[in-house]
């Protein structure tokens, strides 16, 4: 994988500008902009995968609100143990009340959440890059849940999931928030150049993940 071009390879498109200047000001309407702009970048990532030269799409404001409400979905779904979990973290604090004899379950019980939501935030952390290439390379709602073929992926070329992981990591932590410092635009700004990044490294993962290895994956 090419972990530089992910930052780069919006200027190695002469319209980079005019591509991208209506998605960025689309991610101001309110509710379903962002979903009209996640559309947009699953497209990165599938022109990507599919290795195209010049992979910024034009925007298609209906067609990609129906891929970011799919995108929406998918991860609406793959949420919900988070917060059945976080139900089951909470009834420790409803034990404890009722008296001293359920202290140590409550505290067992405490304990037994919090491994298990760790575990499941760590899963989710691997796996929901691997979900959402998925879904934007096939454009079906249904894509998102071919857990015998996104598992495939994961063991074909783990380490390519792990630099995604990281790339994400660093864009939401460093990237996205230095556009803070000119305020609302120029956090809009850093923010939506995160997103391209990490929809950049996660078609490149995906294409590298087709074999084991990456065997016979594009240079990039």
């Amino acid at each position: 994988m090419n972990f530089t071009k992910a930052f780069t390879y919006i200027f190695d498109d002469p319209r980079w500008l005019e591509k991208l200047v209506i998605p960025l000001l689309v991610t101001l309407i309110p509710v379903i902009g962002w979903m009209v702009a996640a559309g947009y970048l699953l497209r990165v990532t599938r022109n990507v995968a599919e290795h195209q030269v010049e992979p910024l799409p034009e925007l298609e404001f209906g067609a990609d609100l129906g891929r970011g409400f799919n995108l929406f979905v998918a991860n609406l779904v793959y949420g919900l143990p988070v917060l059945v979990v976080s139900l089951l973290l909470s009834l420790p604090l409803a034990l404890t009340q009722n008296g001293n004899g359920t202290t140590f379950f409550a505290i067992a019980l405490a304990i037994f959440g919090g491994f298990l939501f760790l575990l499941y935030v760590l899963f989710l952390l691997i796996i929901m890059p691997v979900v959402n290439a998925n879904l934007a390379t096939k454009g079906r709602i249904g894509a998102a849940f071919e857990f015998k073929e996104i598992f495939r992926m994961v063991g074909n070329n783990f380490k390519a999931w792990l630099i995604v992981v990281g790339g994400t990591i660093l864009c939401n932590v460093i990237i996205a928030p230095i556009g803070g410092i000119l305020l609302v635009v120029g956090a809009i700004i850093t923010s939506f150049y995160a997103q391209l990044i990490i929809a950049h490294l996660t078609g490149q993962a995906y294409a590298h993940s087709q074999a084991p290895g990456g065997q016979d994956a594009p240079l990039y």
